[in-house]
């Protein structure tokens, strides 16, 4: 029975503080057995926190610690998010946004991650959740945890020994045996670390992951100076606990990692559920948001009220970007969502709500001597249905801005009711296509003023070795209902597994991928539109 009395969850200190909360030593310790009971205790210690608290699988900041960075969104610089792709030729078309910033609106959305994720056109996916209500995955959360948690895959507590790295091994040495050898002759140098052994495949040249870094520039070591150390004795079983050490292959090096001693792995190993074992719903960026609506209507700024329209209000980064929209300017936000996990009482109290008042009410800007705060409006109605409602009608031919990141046909299945575009129209894409996202599209381009723009950030979806055309339909049927196609915005993905993977060419094996400082990047697409006078 869930005891939350507040429509957002805080730290989660239900699992940081409990039990199955060990050092990363004692995991590297354990018996594979013993790793098995501690993935079982850890899944039902998560579990519980989730359904009695109301807080997943997320470290979370306090109530205060959420108001201490909701109080910097208006004054943030988001202009300095503009970039120019050196490979097109349009300006001021890149955005890279490395600010983490407004990202506790998550916290008003912990159904976030109990989203099930397909990777078909078939619903049959899976959630976070899952994973720990349902006992089928135990076996999968497991092998996952000897990966992302034992062996460190997301390098949480374990970190590389780089060569002539004093930071990260400790001394500054080039050569793998001395780095083992001066560790267990000379111990009280590396007082409060320790080390495990990490099996990797040879290769050349860069990897393809987060970051890229040659082979060469971590300490390793070849199968039989493992070996040789094995037979001395110095190696114990923590150290060599993430791989079989009684069958060890001539094509693998060893790297070795140092870590810390007494670090606890929650709240660092949280990450892992978010990265390693399924990719979750996200939320859009609010300082993103904020930034777009400031950059489309600056030259409006000075409208008594601009009317701002989100098709798909999504997990409330939006709605969080346009309460902290600058103060030059007065906005007025207009959300549709027809999830009914994210309102409480009929349209009446929702998370949308209960995350633009605390930002209006909270920070400074609820403070009438400094400011005045945004307005909002958020219907629990489908965008394809919107145009039906009374209410809702009021807003034909005012809109300022459009502006969403719409659902991607049916990879993310929001909730379980029917109302959503996946379930009511999910036989297959085309029937999608014509029942939602052309709906949706038409009733955008009849309610925008004329003169003003429409931004639809959406990406192809590659299904089973094929692209479904989510950018062309969209800007087709777009261009059907007369809207103008300006440009393409580029929201550059940093930190993006395969982003560095590199074509015979030199250029990124990726889809969608733009340039700057010389430096290539994976983007997501942000289509420009601008509803002009018919003549």
């Amino acid at each position: 029975m869930m005891t939350q009395t507040k429509l957002f969850y805080e730290r989660n200190e239900y699992v940081i503080n409990s039990h199955i909360n060990c050092t990363y030593e004692e995991l590297v310790e354990m018996t594979p057995d013993e790793f098995r009971e501690w993935v079982i205790e850890m899944r039902k210690v998560v579990k519980d926190a989730w359904d009695t608290h109301g807080c997943p699988p997320r470290t979370g900041k306090t109530e205060e610690g959420v108001l201490d960075q909701f109080n910097k969104i208006a004054e943030y610089p988001t202009h300095e998010f503009t970039h120019t792709d050196e490979l097109s030729d349009v300006d001021d078309d890149v955005i890279i946004n490395k600010s983490r910033m407004g990202g506790e609106a998550d916290q008003w959305f912990s159904n976030m991650m109990k989203v099930r994720i397909n990777y078909t056109t078939k619903d049959t996916g899976y959630s976070i959740y899952d994973l720990f209500a349902d006992d089928a995955h135990l076996d999968k959360m497991v092998k996952g945890g000897m990966r992302h948690f034992r062996r460190d895959s997301l390098y949480e507590h374990a970190k590389s020994a780089f060569t002539h790295n004093t930071k990260y091994a400790i001394i500054d040495t080039g050569d793998a045996n001395h780095w083992i050898e001066t560790f267990f002759t000379a111990k009280h140098i590396f007082k409060g670390y320790d080390f495990i052994i990490e099996e990797v495949k040879i290769r050349e040249g860069l990897n393809s992951g987060y970051f890229q870094v040659e082979q060469s520039e971590i300490l390793n070591l070849s199968k039989d100076e493992v070996q040789n150390y094995k037979d001395k004795g110095w190696l114990e079983y923590r150290h060599h606990s993430t791989f079989d050490i009684e069958n060890m292959s001539d094509d693998m090096r060893y790297n070795i990692r140092v870590y810390k001693q007494g670090k606890k792995m929650f709240p660092k190993a949280f990450a892992a559920y978010r990265i390693g074992y399924i990719q979750p719903a996200v939320n859009f960026p609010p300082m993103t948001a904020k930034y777009l609506y400031e950059r489309f209507t600056e030259n409006i700024k000075d409208q008594e009220v601009i009317n701002i329209y989100d098709p798909s209000a999504g997990w409330g980064g939006r709605i969080l970007g346009a309460m902290g929209v600058r103060d030059d300017r007065r906005i007025h936000y207009v959300g549709t969502d027809p999830n009914p996990d994210n309102f409480v009482d009929d349209d009446v109290n929702s998370k949308y709500e209960s995350l633009a008042n605390f930002y209006n009410t909270k920070t400074y800007r609820g403070n009438p001597f400094f400011s005045e705060t945004n307005t909002f409006k958020v219907f629990q109605l489908g965008s394809e249905k919107i145009q039906h409602e009374p209410d809702f009608q009021k807003y034909k031919g005012k809109l300022d801005l459009i502006f969403t990141s719409p659902p991607y046909f049916n990879r993310e299945a929001y909730s379980e009711d029917g109302n959503q575009s996946y379930k009511k129209y999910g036989s297959s894409y085309e029937a999608w296509r014509e029942g939602f996202l052309r709906p949706t599209l038409e009733t955008c381009a009849e309610y925008l003023r004329t003169d003003r723009y429409l931004l639809w950030n959406i990406a192809d979806l590659l299904v089973s070795g094929r692209y479904i055309p989510l950018e062309d339909d969209s800007r087709k049927i777009l261009e059907e209902c007369g809207m103008e196609y300006q440009y393409t915005l580029k929201m550059a993905l940093e930190g993006m597994p395969g982003q560095n993977r590199m074509g015979e060419d030199g250029k990124p094996t990726c889809k969608n991928y733009c340039q700057v400082n010389e430096k290539y990047f994976k983007y997501e697409p942000v289509f420009v539109f601008k509803k002009v006078e018919k003549l």
